[in-house]
């Protein structure tokens, strides 16, 4: 099943690029994968498949199925832009109260968001296209359309949005989508303080410019 792309930070080359950022969940990555033939028949973490009730994750298969299953399947059989796709697979983000990088409390009531669809043979679905078709199914907030500004930037790095992560940052460039993230320094330091500067510096993809930033 088709797994969802490593996102690296924005660079400078990002800048007025027209994008959509849309808060970015602090969770852990579940994709389903959906077949005309056969429904719903595959679910997995972003490493690992999900199988019987002993896999950690299971209970992200039980959400999904009573919140996503009926109504993304309509859209894939009801749209015309979709009717003639064998199969897609759909990205999301599983979540409690208390989550914080892609660490988890047992007792917390979990959640599921749906942030990305890939459609067969054609990748990823455009961000205005995956809002038009999919908002009403319950997709993360949009906080800012435009061209992507180092305003803006520095805007969700200060938090001034009240973010608990950042952002993910989507944007259509000679028909192809590009997707970058942007963090906020009080969700970097944090990650820091709790598990130390390797953790960090893998997170910032060994980017010295953002660590040497965080606090």
């Amino acid at each position: 099943m088709k797994t969802y792309p490593k996102l690296t930070y924005y660079d400078k080359h990002d800048i007025g690029k027209s994008c959509y950022a849309f808060d970015k969940i602090d969770g852990s990555n579940i994709r389903c994968e959906w077949n005309r033939k056969r429904g719903w028949y595959k679910f997995g973490t972003r490493k690992t498949m999900i199988g019987d009730e002993s896999h950690d994750f299971y209970d992200a298969k039980e959400i999904f199925m009573e919140k996503y299953s009926d109504s993304l399947s309509r859209i894939f059989r009801d749209r015309k832009e979709y009717r003639n796709s064998e199969s897609f697979v759909v990205f999301l983000e599983y979540f409690g109260e208390t989550s914080f990088a892609g660490f988890h409390t047992e007792s917390d009531k979990k959640d599921m968001i749906l942030f990305d669809v890939s459609q067969y043979k054609r990748g990823i679905i455009p961000p205005k296209e995956f809002i038009n078709n999919f908002e009403d199914t319950h997709i993360p907030d949009i906080i800012f359309t435009g061209q992507l500004t180092e305003k803006f930037i520095k805007d969700v790095q200060s938090n001034n949005f009240g973010l608990k992560e950042g952002v993910m940052v989507k944007g259509t460039e000679d028909k192809t989508i590009w997707i970058k993230k942007i963090k906020t320094f009080e969700w970097l330091q944090k990650v820091k303080n709790k598990y130390g500067e390797k953790f960090i510096k893998e997170d910032c993809d060994m980017r010295g410019d953002i660590f040497n930033q965080v606090i």
